[in-house]
């Protein structure tokens, strides 16, 4: 057995360094090596779809990848400010309570721990579409008008402290090896069924899920509705009731059935729980309140748990929200978004040595600088304005501490490179905030 051991111990590693945003690592050595692997495979992939893409007519907007891969990037955020809360949950349960210990080099452990992970992933992701309050943060994934590779990384800040419990039992018996080999292939495996590449894989339709299955899953009209949770096996939605197969001769409608028009990242993490609590302070009476809360997105006193399905709609019509991008602005965009990841990844690669002011203001200017561009995506008259004040911050900031400097003519070359770039883009929006400035003032003129 220990041949099997040793191959899934290399399959686990593997896992670990595909993973695009993972943040949890063994040690501080393995950090850099794994992000930047990880981070050529993924972009890879997405343009390899674009091109495909191009070839078949078909052009999905820069603005809505962007605001996918930036909703990645506040999970990831957040990962890191919280220093991995739900992995330490699950390593404390089976440090302290675990009831039998399963031995991690057995096969049947790998097995019973990849169906237990799967169906975990089955019922949590359910939860997630039936209950009011979870919904409101997996919303965020389906909040796309487009379904590509980026779809995939369009994630909910708070959505895994709401699924956790789901995989929690699992430590009574599975070692945490096992788990985290397992919740890192289970990630992996999703992304890339977020496609319209693939069109049919066969007979492995009725085992595996695959991008038919779940574009079906990320489709806003009736059929669509709550059906195909699976992770990586269909076999739970074929048992469960929730399967609907793919109808080829109606097109896909993605999105919300209420679309939100916004591009601005925080704006889709968060703007629903605003919902939950008006429809909670609209009923009656504490069991009604309750329901609100943790009865289905689609409840109304009167209906069923889960709303009335007959209600949603058959077809949808709509125009798509996304604005036409200048060509300047979708390179201003692209490269102030690649910055700020290259930003993200030495943050999670050196997060340990910042003080904890510093790690939690660099997590704050991102998440700003993320708002910014999103802002930019809306046509919001508050762009320049924040934009602005952004660039100089980092400016300053750089310049003050003498961030990311280096011995090499290389590295202070691209860096200099990097501060005209952020002094160009403050110029481009003080101009605009004047030209505001004067619009406002003739207009207060002519009144």
């Amino acid at each position: 057995m220990d041949f099997i051991s040793e191959a899934f111990e290399g399959l686990g590693h593997l896992f670990y360094i595909v993973n695009p945003f993972q943040t949890s690592f063994r040690t501080t050595d393995e950090v850099p090596h794994y992000v930047s692997r990880a981070s050529t495979w993924f972009f890879a992939l997405i343009v390899i779809e674009r091109i495909i893409l191009r070839k078949k007519g078909k052009s999905p907007p820069i603005n809505d990848g962007i605001t996918s891969m930036a909703c990645g990037l506040f999970m990831e955020i957040n990962n890191i400010a919280l220093r991995g809360a739900t992995t330490a949950a699950y390593v404390y349960i089976y440090e302290y309570y675990h009831i039998y210990e399963l031995p991690w080099d057995s096969l049947w452990t790998w097995v019973a721990c990849a169906l237990g992970m799967d169906l975990g992933y089955y019922w949590a992701h359910r939860a997630t579409h039936e209950v009011n309050l979870f919904w409101s943060q997996h919303q965020v994934h389906h909040s796309s008008e487009e379904y590509n590779l980026t779809t995939a990384l369009r994630q909910g800040v708070w959505q895994g402290y709401s699924t956790m419990f789901y995989y929690l039992p699992m430590a009574f018996f599975i070692p945490p090896s096992q788990f985290f080999v397992h919740s890192q292939f289970n990630l992996l495996f999703q992304f890339w069924i977020h496609t319209e590449v693939i069109d049919d894989l066969g007979p492995l339709e009725w085992i595996l899920n695959t991008p038919s299955h779940h574009r079906v899953h990320h489709g806003s009209t009736r059929y669509c509705v709550d059906k195909n949770y699976a992770g990586v096996l269909i076999i739970w939605d074929r048992m469960f009731g929730t399967f609907e197969a793919e109808r080829r001769d109606e097109p896909l409608v993605y999105g919300l059935i209420d679309q939100v028009d916004s591009f601005n990242p925080f704006y889709l993490e968060f703007f629903y729980l605003r919902k939950v609590f008006q429809k909670m302070q609209s009923m009656s009476g504490l069991t009604n309140k309750l329901k609100a809360i943790f009865y289905g997105p689609g409840w109304v006193p009167g209906s069923p748990k889960l709303g009335h399905y007959d209600q949603l709609p058959e077809t949808i019509v709509r125009e798509k929200f996304s604005h036409p991008l200048t060509p300047h602005d979708q390179i201003y965009a692209a490269i102030h978004f690649l910055l700020l990841s290259e930003g993200y990844r030495l943050l999670a690669t050196h997060y340990e040595e910042f003080d904890d002011w510093l790690l939690y203001a660099c997590c704050a200017y991102i998440i700003v600088s993320l708002v910014s561009i999103g802002l930019m995506f809306n046509r919001n008259p508050w762009f320049p304005w924040v934009e602005m004040v952004r660039c100089l911050v980092f400016l300053g900031y750089q310049l003050h501490f003498k961030l990311f400097a280096a011995e090499t003519i290389g590295i202070n070359l691209v860096m200099n490179g990097v501060r005209l770039f952020y002094l160009y883009s403050a110029l481009q929006c003080k101009i605009e905030c004047v030209h505001q400035f004067r619009e406002k003032t003739q207009k207060e003129k002519m009144k």
